[in-house]
C-alpha cells in the first residue's frame, strides 16, 4: 500500500536545508546535536512502533543513518530504512445496517467461491500399507464480509517498504554552502525516486542565513490487482495500466539569530504535483434516497494539486533547558487548509540526561470533493473520495522523550506518544444512516528508541 512518500521527501528537503545552517552561531544546542557536531562522524540507529486502535494499521520501522564529516566544510550522509505494515485498513465504504461483502485488492468478483470437492488420493507408508489421504481444496477466498454497523476494513492489508537516501554538503565559498541529495523507496505497489539541491548564503557575521531548496520527485503506482478505472462500478472490477505522478517542490527560508539565546526560522514552500493522485484501494458507497447502500464506486481525485505552506520555528535556550515552538499553515487548490502548532520543552536534569514533553495540535478542512457517500445515479459526479485523510478533522499528539548520555560519544533516547484524531461528520438526515458511526475517530500509540554515537 502507498505511504505518504511525497511528504517524507519534502520534510527531507527541509532537513537538508537545516543541516546547512549548523554553521550559524546559535546557542540552542541540545545534548544530541552537540555530540554530533563535535564528531568527525556519527551513526543513528532507530526503531519505531506505531499502532492504531481497534485492530487497525500497525507499523514497525527500522532506520539507520550514518553521517561522515570528510573535512572542515564538507560532509556526507546516508539513511536506510525498512517499514513493515499490517492490520485493518478502511476501504472508504460506510457502515451499513446489513452485512456488506467486499473483495481484497487481488479479487475479481464479489461472489464467494464454490468449495471444490475433495480430491481422493491414496498414499503408501514405508512398510507398503496403503491408506486414503484425501486432500481438501486449498483455495483461499478473496472475499470478506463486514458485519452490520461495523466500519468496512480490509484486514488482509500487508506491505513492506525499503528506502535509501543520500546527501552531500559542502562550502562553495566562506559564506555559501551547497547540499545535494537523492532518495529512492520501493513497496510492493509503489516506487518513488527523487533528487534535491539546497543552497544557503550567510550574512551579518553568519547571524542571518538565506536558503533555497528544490526537490524533483517521480512516482510510479502499480496497485495489486491493477489500477481501478476511476468512478467505475466496484462490482465490475474494471482495471487499467500502471500510473505515474510528478512532484516539484521549492523551499525558501531565512534563519536569524535574534539574541545569544534565541534562534528563529521562517520557511515558505510550494509544490505542484501532476498525475495519478487516487488511492487505488478506496471506494465510495452509493446510496438510495433512504440511505440504503445500493453499490460502490472507485474514488477519483483531480490529477493536479498545488500546495503552499508557511512554517515558523523559534528555539530559545535557557541556562540549561531549551524551548522549541513552531506553527505551520498550509493551503492547497483542493480546498484543504491546515494549521499545526508544535511545542517542546527540553528539561536537562543532569549532565547526562533530559526529559522533553511534547504537544502537537493539528486541524484541517475537508477537500472540496470529499464526501462520505454519493447518491445513486448522480450525473454530475466528477471527483469524489471518502478517504478520511481528506476529510475535516482535528488531531492532538501528547508525548514525552527521555534521553541519556551514556558516554561522551553516545546518547540513547526513548519516545512515547499518544495520537487522537476526531473527524467532522457532515451528512444528510437519511433514515438508514441514523445511529451509525459514519466517521469514527482514530487513536494511535507511538513508541520509538534511538541510539546515537559518534566516531
Amino acid at each position: 500500500m502507498q505511504l505518504n512518500q511525497g511528504g517524507m521527501i519534502r520534510e527531507g528537503l527541509a532537513l537538508a536545508v537545516c543541516v546547512l545552517l549548523t554553521g550559524a552561531p546559535a546557542q540552542a544546542y541540545d545534548i544530541e546535536s552537540a555530540a554530533e557536531d563535535s564528531a568527525t562522524g556519527s551513526t543513528n540507529l532507530g526503531v519505531l512502533s506505531y499502532q492504531e486502535g481497534d485492530g487497525r494499521i500497525k507499523v514497525s520501522k527500522y532506520q539507520a543513518n550514518v553521517r561522515n564529516v570528510w573535512s572542515e566544510d564538507s560532509e556526507f550522509s546516508i539513511d536506510l530504512s525498512v517499514d513493515s505494515l499490517s492490520g485493518g485498513s478502511p476501504n472508504g465504504a460506510l457502515p451499513s445496517r446489513s452485512v456488506q461483502t467486499f473483495a481484497t485488492p487481488s479479487g475479481r468478483s464479489l461472489q464467494k467461491p464454490v468449495k471444490k470437492a475433495p480430491t481422493v488420493q491414496t498414499c503408501t507408508t514405508p512398510s507398503g500399507t496403503t491408506y486414503n489421504c484425501t486432500a481438501g481444496s486449498s483455495e483461499k477466498s478473496s472475499i470478506y464480509d463486514v458485519s452490520a454497523g461495523q466500519l468496512p476494513m480490509d484486514n488482509s492489508f500487508s506491505d513492506k517498504r525499503q528506502a535509501i537516501s543520500m546527501s552531500y554538503g559542502g562550502s562553495l565559498a566562506p559564506s555559501t554552502r551547497l547540499a545535494l541529495g537523492g532518495a529512492f523507496s520501493t513497496e510492493a505497489d509503489y516506487q518513488s525516486l527523487s533528487a534535491n539541491v539546497a543552497l544557503t548564503q550567510s550574512f551579518n557575521q553568519k547571524n542571518t542565513t538565506l536558503s533555497l531548496g528544490v526537490n524533483v520527485e517521480r512516482d510510479s503506482s502499480s496497485p495489486v490487482g491493477g489500477t481501478p478505472l476511476p468512478l467505475s462500478n466496484y462490482a465490475l472490477f474494471q482495471r487499467q495500466g500502471d500510473q505515474t505522478k510528478a512532484v516539484n517542490d521549492v523551499l525558501l527560508g531565512v534563519t536569524q539569530v535574534m539574541t545569544r539565546r534565541w534562534l528563529t526560522r521562517l520557511n515558505l514552500s510550494a509544490d505542484n504535483a501532476q498525475g495519478y493522485h487516487n488511492d487505488p484501494y478506496k471506494i465510495v458507497s452509493a446510496l438510495d434516497s433512504t440511505g440504503r447502500v445500493v453499490g460502490y464506486l472507485y474514488e477519483n481525485r483531480p490529477d493536479q494539486r498545488s500546495r503552499r505552506s508557511l512554517y515558523w520555528e523559534n528555539r530559545y535556550a535557557l541556562d540549561r533547558d531549551t524551548i522549541t515552538a513552531s506553527v505551520r499553515a498550509m493551503r492547497d487548490d483542493w480546498g484543504m487548509n491546515s494549521k499545526t502548532v508544535d511545542l517542546r520543552y527540553r528539561y536537562v536534569w543532569s549532565d547526562g540526561g533530559f526529559i522533553e514533553p511534547h504537544l502537537r495540535w493539528y486541524t484541517q478542512t475537508a477537500a472540496d470533493f470529499y464526501r462520505l457517500y454519493v447518491m445513486q445515479g448522480d450525473p454530475y459526479l466528477k471527483a469524489v473520495s471518502a478517504d478520511s485523510r481528506l476529510g475535516g478533522f482535528t488531531a492532538k499528539t501528547v508525548g514525552v522523550k527521555l534521553g541519556y548520555e551514556m558516554s561522551r560519544d553516545s546518547v540513547f533516547s526513548l519516545r512515547f506518544e499518544r495520537y487522537q484524531q476526531t473527524g467532522e461528520v457532515n451528512m444528510a438526515g437519511l433514515p438508514q444512516l441514523q445511529g451509525l458511526d459514519l466517521n469514527p475517530g482514530l487513536s494511535a500509540t507511538i513508541v520509538s528508541a534511538d541510539l546515537q554515537f559518534k566516531f
